[in-house]
């Protein structure tokens, strides 16, 4: 089975559509069609985004239903330790992703943005990095 790192974009697009690829991602995790692998560093970027209001106002969600959502997240997630750090890439929230898929043995980077993933190619030590659509397309 598929074992997931989910960029905090996939998470942010499909709370805010019920339709598209990220929606469809978080729908595929629910049913366990695959492991998402966190760690607290990501869950506390998640947290921190959901709830800004320029996000609130798309996602329509109130306090509650966010708490709810990291809640089933952190519940869900095959969480690591997060105490791996790279210094790979220059968005240290992208390092951070990085990190996590490394120590959680990931097999999969599933992000909105692979630009700042470029530079590593698209698998990097054996992980794939692709958009959520690939991750649809080509591995569910």
């Amino acid at each position: 089975m598929h074992r997931v790192v989910l960029d905090t974009n996939v998470f942010v697009s499909g709370t805010i559509s019920a339709h598209g690829y990220p929606a469809q991602i978080l729908d595929s995790w629910r049913n366990q069609q695959f492991i998402l692998v966190s760690s607290p560093q990501i869950i506390n970027e998640i947290s921190a985004v959901i709830q800004r209001p320029e996000i609130v106002k798309f996602t329509k969600q109130d306090t509650n239903q966010i708490i709810s959502f990291i809640q089933e997240v952190t519940q869900r997630t095959y969480m690591t330790a997060g105490i791996l750090t790279v210094n790979i890439i220059s968005d240290p929230a992208d390092n951070m992703i990085l990190a996590c898929a490394i120590e959680g043995k990931a097999t999969h980077i599933v992000t909105g943005n692979t630009k700042h993933f470029s530079s590593l190619g698209s698998v990097y030590q054996g992980i794939k990095i692709i958009t959520p659509h690939q991750f649809i397309v080509n591995e569910l």
